[in-house]
């Protein structure tokens, strides 16, 4: 757990420390074979390992943004949801204290694992077969899947911490360095996404299929992936909605052009790949349900929190989605003394996935990236590119709504755009809902905005514990002094 003892992997081959994701760094260094097996498992680490476990922040993450709701005690749903927010325990004795510190630890040991690839690619190694003039045919595939696990790890720190150590691969001392500001760190990220594109377009190379599980990628197919990301760090970073609308649109779009053209899609074969945070909550009926502020959207006459026992009936929506994504229960299971603020009778029913039936699950969908552009451009002043992307969107090809009206204002076109956002990414990508929560100041006031480096770490080096959350705490810059009613 000692995080600046683990990054200096990247600068000594001497190491006492354990990295419990890869191969020894022994091995790696002299060894071209074990460098391609570290690297064709770092997506696989980041995604298994951080993004979809449930020792992550993200179960939380989805009550806080009152997207998903729990009354149960699991990753800090419940804890974390209650009302009023309260400040987070960053003490080694909250019982939820694992959810953003086996986070933090999971996105370090990729770090750490990308940083060691990286430095022995520079000191030479060539990887695979030789050409005539000695070149390794998968070096620079190597190369350029280690900067992208470098640019998400760092992302998602800069997406979740309010301060990050930068560790990368040219980092000359670790033990030095101290802990920077989320867009620091998110800047950081996207240079290293930058890299992992532009030597992904400037390379020919196939990704094997088992590298992002269920389908190998073009050198060209990857940079759009990577892009993508970028587009998703620069979106998703601002913590209140003055930093949104500062945002660089324009730069967001670029992005979006050049990212996907297809969904990303990982396929979750249940032996190796799980989405285990899925599978703890809208998989299990009655575990997780569709916060009522969702189903209010879609029926404005369906109360948007759930008051007291009484069960408030069937909801209708001119919405197609109202019976294609949800499903509507007769009974809640949750514990009314945990606040019936909880309650809801609505399921998440859009997926057929669970342990039993492996398929192909979704982490970023082309309509997400679209979306963002629909919303650079209302920022930019440009409305009507902005409503004609959206009524291209899921908003008329899976809700079957009406065109939004071409006189429409910017109020309501980000309206509309943040409807289709809040339908259509539950489990798409990590965070999102809290994200597009967060960085429009509708977080319930006192809900934490970013997460503390966790305390062990603060102990390690001697940094002063520190935290966020709790009403008495709101300032709209570490905790939320906003919120959606």
């Amino acid at each position: 757990m000692f995080i600046l003892a683990l990054l200096a992997v990247s600068c000594t081959k001497d190491l006492e420390v354990e990295n419990n994701t890869d191969p020894s760094i022994e091995n790696i260094y002299g060894d071209p074979e074990a460098v391609y097996g570290v690297t064709s498992s770092m997506f696989f680490n980041w995604y298994m390992r951080a993004q979809t476990h449930s020792w992550s922040p993200a179960m939380a993450m989805m009550t806080m943004a009152d997207q998903g709701t729990s009354s149960w005690m699991n990753s800090g749903m419940f804890d974390l949801s209650s009302e009023p927010r309260a400040e987070l325990d960053n003490s080694q004795s909250y019982q939820y204290q694992y959810i953003f510190e086996h986070y933090y630890k999971e996105l370090y040991n990729v770090l750490n694992t990308s940083n060691d690839v990286l430095t022995v690619i520079e000191g030479g190694m060539e990887i695979g077969d030789l050409d005539a003039n000695g070149k390794g045919e998968d070096t620079k595939m190597v190369e350029a899947m280690s900067y992208f696990a470098q640019g998400v790890s760092l992302g998602y720190l800069g997406l979740n911490y309010d301060q990050a150590y930068i560790i990368t691969n040219t980092t000359a001392d670790p033990a030095s360095e101290t802990p920077k500001d989320y867009s620091e760190v998110i800047d950081a990220a996207i240079v290293s996404l930058q890299k992992a594109a532009d030597i992904a377009t400037a390379n020919n190379f196939i990704i094997p299929d088992d590298w992002i599980n269920g389908k190998d990628y073009s050198n060209n197919e990857f940079a759009q992936i990577a892009y993508s990301y970028m587009a998703r760090l620069l979106a998703y970073s601002p913590r209140n909605a003055s930093q949104n609308n500062s945002t660089n649109w324009s730069q967001v779009i670029q992005y979006v052009d050049k990212g996907i053209s297809s969904d990303l899609e990982i396929y979750l074969d249940n032996v190796n790949w799980k989405n285990w945070v899925y599978h703890y909550t809208y998989e299990r009926k009655n575990w997780v349900m569709v916060d009522a502020r969702i189903i209010n959207l879609l029926d404005n006459n369906y109360p948007e929190r759930i008051a007291n026992s009484t069960d408030p009936g069937v909801a209708t929506s001119a919405d197609a989605r109202l019976a294609s994504d949800f499903s509507k229960e007769s009974v809640c299971n949750f514990k009314p003394e945990r606040g019936y603020y909880h309650f809801s009778y609505y399921l998440y029913t859009r997926l057929d996935y669970t342990f039993s039936n492996p398929t192909d699950f979704p982490e970023i969908y082309v309509n997400e990236l679209e979306l963002l552009k629909a919303e650079a451009y209302v920022h930019l002043g440009q409305l009507s590119q902005a409503i004609t992307i959206l009524n291209n969107s899921s908003r008329s090809s899976r809700g079957g709504l009406p065109a939004l009206s071409s006189s429409a204002t910017q109020e309501e076109v980000l309206d509309a755009i943040f409807y289709e956002r809040d339908l259509e990414f539950f489990v798409a990508g990590f965070g999102i809902g809290f994200y597009d929560m967060r960085r429009r100041d509708m977080l319930q006031k006192g809900s934490l905005l970013h997460f503390p480096i966790p305390s062990k770490e603060l102990n390690v080096v001697g940094i002063p514990i520190y935290t966020f959350g709790g009403e008495a705490n709101a300032d709209g810059i570490g905790t939320s002094n906003g919120g959606w009613f």
